[in-house]
């Protein structure tokens, strides 16, 4: 813990009572569950290279033994979803789910009309 302020032991007892009583709810779990985005390794696109690997800051991605050879595999516990390894690989065999290029690609579609992106790109060039 941090210090606080003076405080009478009772007190100082049941503060330690309540933070060790937060981490039991969290470690008694069999399965933790983690939100947000997390990267997946596609095996089939998968070549072994590693690239992915070097490029992950927290160690998230390891090569597991297949019949095909070593494939890429994402921890999603401790895969933060930056994707520095989907920019790395260069067989694009890594996406962040929920957030391949299709379904980016789809956003960009229904924010804005296929009509207006023409009709900008006409107005830039017209202005060149």
């Amino acid at each position: 813990g941090t210090a606080h302020y003076p405080k009478h032991i009772p007190e100082a007892i049941n503060q330690a009572y309540g933070a060790a009583g937060r981490a039991l709810t969290l470690l008694s779990h069999d399965i933790v569950t983690v939100s947000g985005s997390v990267c997946e390794v596609d095996e089939r696109k998968c070549m072994g290279c590693g690239a992915c690997i070097s490029a992950c800051t927290y160690g998230a991605i390891e090569f597991r033994e297949t019949r095909q050879g070593k494939k890429a595999v994402v921890n999603p516990v401790i895969c933060k979803g930056d994707g520095l390894c989907n920019a790395k690989c260069p067989t694009g065999a890594i996406a962040l789910k929920h957030f391949t290029d299709e379904e980016l690609l789809s956003q960009i579609d229904a924010a804005v009309p296929e009509e207006e992106i023409i009709q900008q790109m006409d107005a830039a060039v017209g202005d060149v």
